[in-house]
């Protein structure tokens, strides 16, 4: 062995170096990354070019050509046409951009009405009107409506492959990507600004100050519904620029076709703008056309892309409609009656700067985030405007209402500190109930379904927090204290689930060994030949089986000889075993063919349970993430619909207490309180309107959430009243015994009547009714009423109603009657809760030891 060693050594660090080899990514040097670099290194090149062009260019160098005016007659006229040589604004491109001015009137139109005019004179154009958020960084939504440009176009309108040579374009014969064609739909707008502020005022040039002398650089992320149209939702990133002092942003896409970012100075409104943004693009461009180059080989994201799925270079794009997007910003404080409009730019500043650096500064409220916006489509040639004045009411919509990232991030704090704390609350209720069904009996009551129900939600809400704490930041640690507190809920109901099901256990492999032998003694009948023998009643001449108050019969056959009891005691064991050795009678006959016994299938361990939860968890999960991009009405029904499947979960728990006879399984404190706290996180996305997820908000659905709920919790009222089986006919329960048994005196004959109630000598309190029917009955006992015996458990005075002979027992006085006490088997009768709190313990009755049914 000392010599094989080396051996071993030497192929363990050979499957070790396999291993590595698998497991560590290509290196950055391979064929494709190669092939990409290369793409890369052209694109890089072009946009240097377009940088070039940017700094080269004035203001009024872009003045497009009208669709259907000729070269020739635009000379005649004395008009000048030019064009920039940047992709998608040269002539050869073939966009719409007659509808450029109009675009410009638009988003000019939407300032001025946003910051109106002081004594008649428009101060928003020298940058000293109402004063706006410095910082426009935050999540806005609303509605918009679909205007059409004034020049129509198609996929049929251009050919990419001439004004874009050098790429293989994928589906430009069919409709692109972003074309809205709805009249209406929804809007959420995600705006991230740089904190540098670059000012210009001592560089500027025909103007004092120059666009209110401060520019910033932002991006955003745009999310497009088209509702009324295709149903599609459409994402996408823009890139521009903001001027804080006038609110204005001004933002574009960009793609293969459409260097946007390059010409966004020449969409401005005004050659002031034009100015300072081609002083702020000039440097970051650079800047980071000098980055990308740098590390060319490693970061091969393609810069300001507008493709939020494919992000890479690549040099099969698909085409798709471009979009400029011109926002205005309104004040915040325009509303507030107040605030001194001489300092609510100081109010306003000292706002932003206690959000961006706290420093416990009191801030009672801060003001939501609105903006106004036009976007325009110059290669697909339409409008989208977001809805509200001065085009509609201002009670019909408000154009793009949000809030800051500051108070967005505050809020989602908020709210998940609040859901960790709910889930401690679960947590608190489950303990309870635990505390009371810790014995067998009482956890034989608890449905496993209901309980499973909680245990998964709480594992997917566990698994979530667990997945996004990873890469949270402001919000790590209330996504920590949320997924310890769903990890503890988790946890502990999944140890309860593991007792339900280890108590529930020989129940269902009874009820299998049941079915097995049902189904087999099916088979048998059809496949016999010979007639069964004939049902053998009784001693007591019933064809049923004899009461549990009958004595056990010991008695063996008369060949069978005489039993050994063994050493461990275990009578029951010999005499079973003894009886199956004895032949049956329809084993007598030759022609009966006994097929063969039922494969036997293992019981279905608790671990491939939990395994089987495992994967219904993520395969939920994964359908609710792909969601995202299904149309609005789909992803409204399935969350709908796994809504309604999760609170359906009192419905196990119904039918348990239906099967077993049982009337209450849980604490009323359990089940109200478990429904109102794993009610109130959906109440949060289906109810509020500013949610942190913009979730669209539905609030007939969560009312009906709500009443199905409560028509639950209804039933389980009536099972504890009226009784489990109350309005459910015979045949479709199993037989159970009723411990709440009308009793009657016509039943004394017949042993109906529990011990102690049919002596002579039993206490009777008589009604006047019951006087009268007793001087006329029968002499059998007492006659009907109410009478009296001590209970054996609290040796305390029990009352006991007792229906006289054709007296009928639907009155609901006589049902409610029947909840005080409760009859054994045995005919051995004791007060409701004394019972119950003797049967939570043994299941054997208190005077006889007879062994009882659970309940």
């Amino acid at each position: 062995m000392p010599q094989q060693q080396p051996q071993h050594q030497a192929a363990g660090l050979l499957l070790l170096l396999f291993l590595l080899w698998n497991l560590f990514p290509e290196g950055e040097y391979q064929n494709q990354s190669l092939a990409l670099s290369e793409l890369a290194s052209k694109r890089l090149e072009r946009y240097q070019d377009a940088l070039e062009v940017l700094n080269q260019t004035r203001w009024g160098d872009f003045r497009p050509r009208p669709d259907g005016v000729e070269a020739n007659a635009a000379a005649d006229d004395g008009s000048s046409y030019s064009y920039v040589n940047l992709t998608g604004f040269r002539e050869q491109d073939g966009f719409a951009w007659d509808d450029l001015e109009l675009f410009r009137e638009k988003g000019l139109r939407l300032s001025r009405h946003a910051i109106p005019p002081v004594g008649g004179k428009q101060l928003w154009d020298a940058a000293q009107g109402e004063p706006v958020w410095a910082n426009a960084s935050g999540t806005l939504h609303g509605d918009w409506v679909r205007r059409p440009g004034s020049s129509p176009r198609t996929y049929d309108s251009y050919n990419l492959s001439r004004s874009v040579p050098g790429m293989d374009w994928v589906g430009d014969r069919a409709d692109w990507a972003r074309n809205i064609t709805g009249e209406s739909g929804r809007m959420m707008l995600r705006l991230e600004g740089n904190r540098t502020v670059q000012k210009y005022d001592e560089v500027a040039e025909g103007s004092n100050p120059l666009s209110g002398g401060m520019i910033r650089h932002v991006r955003g992320y745009a999310t497009i519904e088209d509702t009324m149209g295709s149903g599609l939702n459409w994402e996408m990133r823009l890139w521009g620029l903001q001027w804080p002092r006038q609110g204005v942003v001004l933002m574009t896409t960009t793609s293969e076709k459409f260097e946007g970012i390059f010409g966004l100075p020449h969409l401005a409104p005004s050659a002031d703008f034009f100015q300072s943004a081609q002083m702020m693009l000039k440097r970051k461009l650079a800047r980071v056309v000098r980055r990308k180059r740098r590390n060319l080989y490693v970061d091969q994201n393609m810069p300001w892309n507008s493709d939020v799925d494919n992000a890479m270079y690549t040099a099969f794009p698909s085409p798709h409609c471009e979009f400029v997007l011109y926002g205005q910003v309104h004040p915040p404080l325009q509303q507030d009656a107040g605030v001194d409009a001489e300092h609510a730019e100081d109010v306003i500043r000292a706002i932003e700067s206690e959000l961006q650096k706290p420093l416990g500064a009191p801030i009672h409220s801060v003001s939501k985030l609105q903006m106004s916006t036009v976007i325009y489509s110059p290669d697909c040639g339409f409008f989208l405007e977001s809805k509200g004045p001065p085009d509609f009411p201002p009670g019909d919509s408000d154009h793009l209402v949000g809030m800051k990232t500051e108070v967005h991030t505050h809020q989602v704090k908020t709210w998940m500190l609040v859901y960790a704390l709910v889930v401690f609350a679960q947590v608190g209720l489950l303990k309870d109930q635990m505390q009371e069904s810790f014995t067998p009996s009482t956890m034989g009551r608890v449905s496993f379904w209901t309980v499973s129900a909680m245990v998964i939600v709480d594992g997917m809400t566990f698994t979530a927090a667990a997945t996004w704490v990873s890469s949270a930041m402001a919000t790590f640690l209330p996504t920590l204290a949320l997924m310890f507190a769903s990890f503890l809920s988790m946890t502990i109901g999944g140890s309860f689930l593991a007792k339900i099901h280890e108590v529930q256990l020989p129940e269902r492999n009874r009820r299998r060994d049941q079915q097995r032998q049902t189904s087999s003694g099916t088979s048998t009948e059809t496949t016999s030949s010979a007639p069964s023998a004939p049902l053998t009643p009784n001693p007591t001449g019933a064809l049923l089986p004899a009461p549990v108050t009958a004595p056990r019969s010991t008695r063996l056959p008369p060949d069978q000889g005489p039993i050994i009891i063994p050493s461990d005691q275990d009578i029951s064991a010999e005499i079973a075993a003894a009886a199956s050795a004895v032949p049956r009678p329809n084993m007598v006959s030759n022609t009966t063919t006994t097929p063969p016994p039922a494969p036997h299938r293992p019981a279905q361990t608790f671990q491939a349970i939990i395994g089987r939860f495992i994967l219904f968890s993520l395969f939920v999960s994964f359908l609710a993430i792909s969601s995202v991009t299904w149309y609005s009405r789909p992803r409204a029904l399935l969350l709908n619909a796994c809504a309604l499947a999760y609170f359906s979960l009192w419905l196990p728990q119904i039918c348990r207490n239906t099967l077993r006879n049982c009337r209450r399984a849980l604490s009323w404190r359990f089940v109200l309180g478990q429904s109102a706290l794993r009610l109130l996180p959906f109440a949060y996305f289906w109810v509020k309107h500013d949610n942190f997820l913009y979730a669209r908000t539905d609030r007939r659905a969560f009312a009906l959430l709500c009443a199905w709920v409560w028509l639950q919790i209804c039933l389980l009222a009536a099972q504890d009243v009226l009784g489990p089986r109350f309005g459910i006919p015979a045949g479709w329960a199993p037989d159970a015994w009723d411990y709440h048994p009308v009793l009657r005196e016509d039943n004394v004959e017949a042993g109906g009547l529990p011990i102690g109630l049919v002596a002579d000598d039993a206490a009777v309190a008589r009604s006047p009714t019951t006087e009268k029917r007793g001087s006329v009955s029968g002499g059998a006992g007492p006659a009907g009423g109410t009478r009296a015996i001590d209970c054996a458990i609290c040796r305390e005075v029990l009352e006991v109603p007792v229906l006289s002979a054709g007296e009928e027992e639907g009155r609901v006085a006589n049902v409610f009657a029947r909840r005080l006490y409760m009859v054994t088997p045995c005919r051995h009768i004791f007060h409701t809760a004394c019972l119950e709190g003797w049967m939570r313990f043994r299941l054997q009755c208190p005077i006889c030891r007879e062994e009882l049914p659970p309940i």
